[in-house]
């Protein structure tokens, strides 16, 4: 997990198919938020998974 403030840019590698996505426009106090929240999981797909834009990096390309 990571994000990259410039760009707003979030990226996450999901540990049940192992891929990274990326998710493009992501405020830095949402960032903030899944980061120290109790249940991550249920943070991101609360708040993150299907409300920004959704990009899987492709192997090699990361």
């Amino acid at each position: 997990m990571g994000y990259d403030p410039q760009r707003a840019l979030l990226e996450i590698r999901l540990a049940g198919d192992g891929k990274v996505r990326q998710y493009s426009n992501v405020p830095e106090d949402t960032w903030y938020q899944l980061r120290e929240s109790y249940h991550p999981d249920t943070y991101f797909r609360r708040y993150i998974c299907g409300c920004y834009k959704e990009y899987v990096v492709l192997e090699g390309s990361a």
